[in-house]
């Protein structure tokens, strides 16, 4: 197999891995309200304030936070591995 296929091949994985890092991640990821609506019990108070202090909210929030460091991390990690990859690519074009 010759580089150009290898690269091809190579960046089409990083791009794969990075979906289902997003998909993964976003299943996981709450926002404020969704968490206070699956945390709460069903006698919760009527302002928002007070139910995100709640144990179960926090939790999910928490939860939430690190699925999205996480995601950035891995986001991050595959983009600079395509990084050369993408400018070895294009180099074979222009030339």
């Amino acid at each position: 197999m010759n580089d150009v296929i290898s690269d091809i091949l190579t960046g089409l994985g990083l791009v794969i891995t990075l979906g289902g890092a997003w998909i993964t991640a976003r299943a996981v990821i709450l926002k404020e309200a969704d968490a206070i609506n699956v945390g709460i019990s069903r006698w919760a108070d009527e302002e928002e304030e007070k139910n995100v202090e709640l144990p179960m909210v926090q939790n999910l929030l928490a939860s939430s936070r690190g699925a999205r460091r996480g995601l950035l991390l891995i986001a991050g990690g595959t983009a600079l591995q395509i990084v050369p990859i993408a400018f070895r690519l294009i180099s074979l074009v222009i030339a």
